[in-house]
């Protein structure tokens, strides 16, 4: 299942690849963490953004695409990384011959350790996926006693008390308490000792994001703290400096 394993085709897999390039925002990020900046032909434009990737910064110079693999075959690429199903794409790629790596979205911090370390070995840095992970089993090592609380993004939307988000949480110290849709209503009724707001786009004006700043949510005696969206947005190669950030807030 695409969920455990990762959707492979082309050729010469074992080769280290000069012209890599990634169609997705996650897969940006897994890339400008762990390959040698000259062999990144291009990521998509999400991965140069600096409101969607906390690693943009990284990205400044490079070739962006539109995320799509037919625009980017005129680069000649010899791996192409994206994440989650793309049956067409896979199809496309297998009848070029071209090296298509499609990365399930993890479930787990455990599961982003692992992609990090697989691509930092597709693109021959394996030392930096060797890196990403000691990183991890630190804050493994000393994470806080964990106590309940709330993560809120945009219009309510709480992220599932187990899978991705919930287990970089309780690296910070906080178990997720609820999940789903939450009505202001019932976050004043049944306030939590831990909110934390996950914020995306916090210049931006919308619906969304107005939900989070409503006045009624000062009333709330919660320890009050804000999340970098763009991180929580994959959960992935930016997460141990968010959580880092968090636990700080949180002492």
């Amino acid at each position: 299942m695409l969920a455990f394993a990762s959707m492979t085709v082309g050729v010469n897999g074992n080769a280290t690849p000069s012209r890599i390039v990634s169609l997705n925002l996650c897969t940006d990020e897994y890339l400008l963490l762990t390959a040698p900046r000259q062999r990144i032909a291009s990521i998509s434009r999400l991965g140069a953004d600096a409101q969607e990737s906390p690693l943009a910064a990284r990205a400044r110079g490079l070739a962006t695409n539109s995320g799509q693999l037919g625009d980017v075959l005129g680069t000649a690429p010899d791996l192409v990384l994206t994440m989650g199903h793309d049956p067409q794409a896979a199809a496309l790629a297998g009848r070029l011959g071209l090296r298509f790596v499609a990365l399930p979205y993890p479930e787990s911090p455990g599961a982003v350790v692992a992609q990090v370390r697989q691509v930092a070995a597709m693109v021959g840095n394996p030392a930096a996926g060797a890196a990403f992970a000691a990183q991890v089993a630190t804050l493994q090592a000393s994470a806080p006693p964990v106590r309940p609380g709330l993560m809120i993004g945009g219009s309510g939307l709480a992220p599932a008390m187990d899978g991705l988000t919930a287990g970089w949480l309780r690296l910070a110290g906080v178990q997720q308490q609820r999940g789903g849709q939450i009505s202001l209503e019932r976050l004043l009724v049944e306030p939590p000792p831990i909110l934390i707001r996950n914020i995306y786009r916090p210049g931006q004006r919308s619906l969304p994001q107005a939900w989070s700043q409503h006045p009624a949510l000062r009333q709330l005696k919660a320890r009050r703290v804000d999340a970098d969206g763009r991180a929580f947005l994959c959960g992935g190669a930016a997460m141990p400096a968010e959580i880092a950030r968090l636990r700080r807030l949180l002492r």
